[in-house]
């Protein structure tokens, strides 16, 4: 990127972040209502099933509703960020681009606020620090792939399919179940574990949990083919996009 075009995706993601209530602590706080709630909701439900089978069982679930929050959030937000900057992109030439990276830029801003409320909690529910930790960033930056590819793609589809961000409501709704995020993964029948080892997000938040709880490295076997597949979609994403947004603003 040139010193131009940095500028302007710096001031896309600010934007774009203010706009998500992060402007203030307060905005923040009411951000993560959405993630306390549902963990509220699921230790209420599950604790007593699930906490004789799960050490920390409330650690092993606020590190999930995390990891699964960044995801949906991020990929939520980048399917219509074309369509919410369709004004900026009618009227100014750019690497449209920058609208999508900036949109999952801002996500991960807020995510990062929200891994050090979680830091912060788990040690107040007994999770003790270990080096392991020093790899986090590195899942987080594998998350972040995921969803920056994922968004490319959903965002210039988005433009032809206007119903998509309720299909991928519906998605994400379904996906939610298929991972881990309230459940142990050795819980489910083998046909729901064959389901697990095909998605992404579940390798993901495994090696999280195995870093932040185990203290060791990752224990997810899936994390490396999930780390190469999310590089592969994003570069994929970058170098593609000027030939799929080509005439996007008329469509817009």
């Amino acid at each position: 990127m040139t010193g131009y075009q940095w500028d302007l995706f710096w001031m896309l993601a600010r934007t774009e972040f203010r706009l998500r209530d992060q402007g203030t602590w307060v905005g923040f706080l009411w951000t993560l209502l959405h993630p306390l709630f549902i963990f509220l909701i699921l230790h209420l439900l599950f604790t007593r099933w699930m906490g004789s089978r799960v050490e920390h069982y409330a650690a092993f679930l606020l590190i999930g509703i995390v990891q699964w929050n960044f995801f949906a959030t991020a990929t939520t937000g980048g399917l219509t960020s074309l369509r919410r900057k369709a004004g900026l992109i009618a009227h100014y030439a750019f690497p449209r681009v920058n609208i999508v990276l900036s949109s999952v830029f801002a996500v991960l801003l807020s995510h990062l606020l929200e891994w050090a409320v979680l830091l912060a909690a788990l040690l107040a529910l007994g999770v003790r620090p270990a080096p392991a930790w020093l790899l986090l960033p590195g899942v987080v930056l594998v998350e972040l792939a995921l969803a920056a590819g994922l968004s490319c793609l959903l965002s210039v589809l988005a433009v032809h399919v206007r119903d998509l961000d309720h299909v991928w409501g519906i998605v994400l709704y379904g996906l939610f179940f298929m991972t881990p995020v309230f459940y142990a993964p050795d819980m489910v029948g083998a046909a729901g574990q064959r389901v697990i080892a095909a998605n992404p997000l579940a390798a993901i938040i495994g090696a999280t949990r195995a870093l932040v709880m185990g203290g060791g490295a990752p224990a997810a076997p899936g994390l490396l083919p999930v780390s190469l597949g999310a590089g592969m979609l994003l570069v994929a994403g970058l170098l593609l996009y000027p030939r799929l947004t080509r005439g996007i603003a008329e469509r817009l």
